[in-house]
């Protein structure tokens, strides 16, 4: 039998889900054990699986559907302790809340409720989720887990694709708007383009000045186009908010973006500030791709190792720029300029993350 596979944030709901069942049912077993067995053991598995599937779902739906939507944006902005506090309180309810639940589905002999040690440690798991939670947002998406589980110790070679946005006119408009509001243009800019990449499974690996790094594993970022849809959704999304940088700094932002892919050393590095890096020629040829949309007058250029790998996103043209020799590089290397295809000039219906296709905006100074 073949399972289809699950979009995010779903994917994510079921698979938390299903382990929190998992762990519910064998801390319901330990308990059992401690108290020499019952012959309800049955019944508190059956407890302690639904009571985690309920917290967890209700825990990853929260993340899935309001944290990562705008209506989280506040909280996403806010101080990290500021973030953590709210975020372990709305943990805390819902863990009690599951606790509950679970109990009055499956009432046990002599309980009397919620007990103060129940309350102790549900606040003890909130706190603790909530914080490895907001670490491995400090990080980068699985950062965290990649150190934990030393999945990248020994270095390895990978085959990724990479994705490479930077700011039009950044250095002029540092100048004209001074660093503190700079600053602001520059956040709600990697902000903006965040969202859509993300959406589509895309790793945001570095924010490097006003330009953006982000990343997937090939058979990821390949599967429907899913890396060029992510950049024009991130295209579109500053379209869409074109206005609202017209009106608090004076002009709306324009993109440069390259796209490629290859094989990568992956590994962890340094000691006192330890980071997964990737190493290879594939990183520095998107650098340098990216760089040419200066020369051309392109938004996105593509190689075509890349382009002729996936089937471009419905609405998506390329036009070949031939082989070009780039900057430092001995060879010449098969260049597509990708742009909205005419007939995707109409509105269509956004998909998860995405944002719906709006003018371009004007190019900066």
């Amino acid at each position: 039998m073949v399972f289809p596979r699950l979009q995010e944030p779903f994917r994510h709901i079921f698979w938390a889900t299903a382990l929190a069942a998992a762990l519910g049912a064998a801390y319901a077993e330990i308990h059992v054990l401690q108290r020499g067995g019952q012959p309800l053991a049955v019944y508190f598995l059956a407890r302690g699986a639904l009571t985690g599937a309920v917290i967890a779902g209700i825990l990853t739906s929260f993340d899935g559907f309001v944290l990562r939507r705008p209506l989280g944006a506040p909280l996403r902005r806010a101080p990290f302790t500021v973030h953590v506090a709210v975020r372990t309180g709305i943990y805390l309810i819902v863990i009690l809340l599951g606790l509950k639940f679970g109990s009055y589905l499956f009432p046990a002999p002599g309980e009397n409720g919620i007990e103060s040690a129940d309350v102790l440690f549900a606040l003890a798991a909130a706190f603790v989720f909530a914080f490895m939670q907001d670490v491995n947002s400090l990080l980068g998406q699985n950062v965290l887990i990649n150190f934990i589980t030393g999945r990248y110790y020994a270095p390895r070679v990978e085959s990724r694709v990479f994705l490479f946005i930077d700011m039009e006119g950044s250095t002029g408009l540092a100048e004209r708007l001074g660093p503190l509001a700079f600053h602001r243009l520059l956040n709600r800019f990697v902000l903006d383009l965040t969202r859509p990449i993300v959406a589509a499974r895309g790793e945001i690996h570095r924010y490097v000045g006003d330009e953006l790094i982000a990343t997937w594993k090939l058979e990821e970022g390949t599967a429907d186009g899913r890396c060029v849809a992510a950049c024009f959704a991130a295209i579109d999304q500053l379209a869409r908010h074109a206005p609202d940088y017209r009106r608090e700094f004076g002009v709306a932002v324009a993109v440069r973006a390259g796209l490629h892919s290859g094989p990568v050393v992956t590994g962890e590095m340094g000691s006192e500030r330890k980071e997964i890096v990737f190493l290879g020629d594939t990183v520095n040829t998107t650098a340098r791709i990216q760089e040419l949309c200066r020369e051309t007058g392109d938004r996105v250029i593509a190689s075509a190792d890349l382009i002729d790998g996936l089937q471009l996103p419905r609405g998506i043209a390329k036009r070949s720029l031939g082989d070009l020799r780039l900057r430092g590089k001995g060879a010449d290397l098969a260049l597509y300029a990708l742009t909205k295809a005419p007939q995707a000039a109409g509105p269509s219906r956004p998909q998860d993350g995405e944002m719906a296709p709006a003018e371009a905006p004007a190019a900066l100074p």
